[in-house]
């Protein structure tokens, strides 16, 4: 499997504005062989695959300047990329696909630095610095040696097989993206299974077999987020009075906002893995709600926190790599009406949610309303699986492990 080490690279002066120009020549080779595939699209043509495009470009100045370790890799990317666009078109399953964009600022004509792309075989992580390539054309410029040396923070999380190395612009700081294949963790095996709700006001509601169960997440969480989203909205209605739609300021809020939710999501993923670890579950049931927002309308307030706050996409993809990273099987369950339903008398009333309290208006059962969807979510796996075990031939049937 495939993770990734982010490295802050702590470079001099001269250092950055080095790796400015060197963004700067990743935009432009980008830039070219976009025109190239743009114009063949619009005249009819079959698009350039990744070797074409490098035939076409190989010869130009900015190829030349930036070094076949920089332009080379960064073309393979966008034809990987394009190849990816061109399948969703075939596939039909979204409406409109746009074609790539320039890194290019329209109101003052000037092209937009980008990140730089390395193969897996040129650069190299030390204990303390960076060794990245450069080209012929730009160490005679800039009067460098063999080696382009740069200190960095932070210490390396995963070790393996060097794969592909990205370099970003991020707020002003410079990252290195390192890839790394790593070795696949053995698989776990046992009786313990769980339940997981995916919810909004709480994020995981957490319920395993052994009778645990966990609401994970707080309300004040929430408000931190609706604290930014309020200071987003006075910022653009005083752009919108002047008559401006964006400010760096706006731009920022936004970072600190997605900034704060990524790192949101990764601490309570990783409580949440601590809990199952300990309780050594095998197989992690998931609510699907991949189309619980299509044509789903709930308000300003609803659809504003599910649609922005919620972001269960990304919540539900940090999932699957640590489910993969901890051997955890991972299965994704119908979710429709789990919160609605007994776990004990299986009776579905919309009434039985109160607020954050489920009360069944037929047994008179009382808990948490994540904590029914996370145990409504367990059974329905586990009739899965039964389903499952039945249909190739087992004689041993799973035994559901919900009261």
């Amino acid at each position: 499997m495939q993770r990734t080490n982010i490295l802050e690279l702590k470079p001099s002066k001269r250092q950055k504005k080095i790796l400015k120009e060197m963004m700067f020549l990743s935009s432009c080779v980008y830039n070219m062989a976009n025109y190239i595939v743009r114009h063949e699209i619009f005249e009819g043509k079959p698009a350039s695959f990744a070797f074409s495009l490098i035939r076409q470009l190989i010869m130009t100045e900015d190829y030349q300047t930036l070094g076949r370790s920089y332009s080379l890799p960064r073309i393979m990317v966008y034809g990987e990329t394009n190849s990816a666009r061109f399948k969703l078109i075939k596939s039909g399953t979204q409406k409109q696909v746009g074609l790539p964009k320039y890194y290019k600022n329209r109101k003052t004509k000037t092209t937009i630095p980008s990140y730089m792309v390395m193969d897996g075989c040129q650069y190299s992580v030390m204990a303390h610095h960076v060794y990245i390539p450069m080209s012929r054309r730009m160490r005679k410029r800039y009067d460098i040696g063999r080696h382009f040396k740069i200190a960095y923070n932070g210490l390396p999380c995963w070790k393996g097989k060097q794969q592909r190395g990205q370099i970003h612009l991020r707020d002003g700081k410079f990252y290195l993206h390192q890839s790394v294949e790593v070795c696949q963790p053995k698989q776990k095996t046992g009786e313990v299974v769980a339940g997981l709700d995916l919810g909004i006001k709480r994020v995981f509601g957490l319920y395993i077999s052994n009778g645990e169960e966990k609401a994970i997440g707080s309300r004040r969480f929430l408000r931190h987020w609706q604290h930014y989203t309020e200071l987003i909205a006075t910022e653009k209605s005083r752009l919108a009075r002047q008559g401006r739609r964006t400010s760096r300021k706006v731009q920022r809020l936004y970072r600190k906002r997605t900034i704060y939710l990524s790192n949101l999501h990764n601490n309570l993923v990783a409580k949440l893995f601590r809990i199952l670890n300990r309780n050594k579950v095998s197989i992690l049931f998931v609510g699907d709600i991949k189309h619980i927002c299509k044509d789903n309308d709930k308000g300003r307030t609803l659809n504003r926190m599910t649609h922005n706050y919620w972001s269960f996409g990304s919540l539900l993809g940090k999932i699957e790599n640590k489910a993969e990273e901890f051997g955890i099987r991972l299965v994704k369950v119908p979710e429709p009406y789990t919160s609605q339903e007994c776990p004990i008398c299986g009776h579905r009333q919309k009434s039985n949610c109160k607020d954050r309290i489920f009360v069944c208006s037929f047994c008179g059962y009382v808990d948490h309303r994540d904590i029914v969807g996370a145990r409504n979510i367990l059974k329905r796996g586990m009739r899965g699986l039964e389903g499952e075990s039945t249909h190739r031939g087992e004689t041993a049937p799973l035994v559901e492990a919900v009261a």
